[in-house]
């Protein structure tokens, strides 16, 4: 349990420019949905260009810090900033300038189902209005990206669930965002399939992106997690982040992963 005064919580909620405390901030956050508390005095910053790995069981707060950082929830109580912009201050004309910088991936895709490939991942830049001809060249690139533009007429029924989760991270990158949230992106994925999703998310941050990945999967923490924030019971357990890169090449298979392993529940430790 936190020991910070009140006093003092408050003067660290005003502290410093907004600039200097990273693209994402989170400053003694709590939220609660009807009358039950989801995150409980949640503080932490991530720079531009981080890949963080959060983790802990199911249910633990994970996909509601990433609400927050979407700016689809909004705190109880604290401050969350997203590329400079305080939710607290957020009107609902700036909300949607805001989501055009952070693409969202999630554990069951979400693909339209009568819709092919391309069209899924047009379908993201005709909402926010980009002319015809870029729509297609940027459509092109991410999917070429992705290793899907030979599958592009391709309903979602018709390929692989990696490959639909493929789908689903080239939509999210298609207006080329500077946050990446995946939410569970390899839930639904045998072990192959997901460290092919890991090393896509590891390329999209290479090439600049931050990005935030959400998993209560030990195996894939324990072998790919640089930076990783444990949390427990809506509180964040552990903030640890490993002192030498990690192996990019090991292999999951290799280290007996398998799907559905058993959440950590102790702090990842370095």
């Amino acid at each position: 349990m936190s020991t910070t005064s009140p006093g003092a919580r408050e003067h660290d909620l005003n502290a410093g420019p907004l600039e200097e405390r990273g693209i994402i901030a989170f400053r003694h956050v709590d939220l609660v949905y009807k009358d039950q508390a989801a995150l409980k005095d949640v503080s932490f910053t991530v720079a531009n260009g981080e890949f963080l790995c959060l983790t802990g069981p199911s249910g633990a707060g994970k996909s509601s810090v990433l609400r927050l950082i979407a700016m689809d929830a909004f705190p109880t109580r604290g401050q969350v900033i997203v590329r400079g912009m305080l939710a607290t201050k957020m009107s609902r004309r700036r909300i949607p300038r805001l989501r055009r910088e952070i693409g969202f991936v999630f554990q069951d895709f979400r693909l339209l189902e009568d819709r092919n490939v391309y069209e899924n991942v047009a379908f993201a830049q005709l909402v926010v209005g980009v002319p015809s001809h870029q729509i297609v060249r940027n459509v092109m690139r991410v999917l070429t990206n992705v290793g899907l533009w030979d599958k592009r007429h391709r309903l979602p029924r018709q390929l692989s669930g990696g490959e639909q989760q493929r789908v689903a991270i080239a939509r999210a990158m298609v207006n080329s965002p500077k946050i990446l949230l995946a939410d569970e992106p390899t839930g639904n994925l045998d072990p192959v399939t997901a460290q092919e999703i890991i090393d896509l998310l590891f390329r999209i941050n290479d090439a600049g992106t931050c990005v935030v990945f959400s998993t209560h999967d030990h195996g894939i923490v324990k072998t790919f997690g640089q930076r990783v924030i444990v949390v427990q019971g809506g509180r964040i357990a552990s903030d640890v982040k490993r002192r030498v890169p990690v192996d990019r090449n090991a292999s999951l298979a290799d280290r007996m992963y398998r799907p559905g392993e058993t959440a950590t529940r102790e702090p990842v430790h370095a």
